[in-house]
């Protein structure tokens, strides 16, 4: 089960710590408790850590620059109950109208790595604030299109 942390604002990792990045390819409007609504878009991250594996759900809300992190019950998990906290995390907010799209980041050059860990709002300490221009996290509407078509 997943519950929100408000202490937790984003997961700076290093590239070795991150296991496996899902991120949503639609953007729902969501009311999530305490937080203005509006459209968000959704982040399944897989961390490893000396103690073990761990799954975080990160719901970055856009339109107000907030967020809001779900942590699991039980973290420094091994490798089978990891791949079943990350299933519970796929169908979590798939539940809440996410679809999601597994960005194979382990299998990314160590440099596209670097990108995405510098690009995306879940590694960052501080959600951004709302910007008119269009950034780096957001996939062009083709691409998610190309996406959704190549997952079936």
């Amino acid at each position: 089960m997943f519950a929100i942390d408000d202490r937790l604002r984003g997961l700076p990792a290093t590239r070795d710590q991150v296991v496996a990045v899902h991120q949503s390819i639609n953007s729902p409007h969501l009311a999530v408790p305490g937080k203005r609504a509006g459209p968000a878009q959704a982040y399944i991250v897989g961390l490893r850590s000396g103690a073990g594996f761990s799954v975080y759900v990160y719901l970055h809300l856009g339109d107000s620059g907030d967020c809001a992190m779900y942590v699991p019950s039980r973290r420094n998990l091994g490798p089978e109950e990891y791949q079943q906290q990350e299933n519970d995390a796929l169908g979590f907010v798939e539940s809440m109208g996410f679809m999601m799209d597994n960005m194979n980041f382990r299998g990314l050059t160590p440099e596209d790595q670097e990108e995405m860990l510098k690009a995306l709002p879940v590694f960052q300490r501080e959600p951004r604030a709302p910007s008119g221009e269009k950034g780096p996290s957001r996939p062009s509407k083709s691409v998610l299109l190309g996406r959704l078509l190549a997952s079936f």
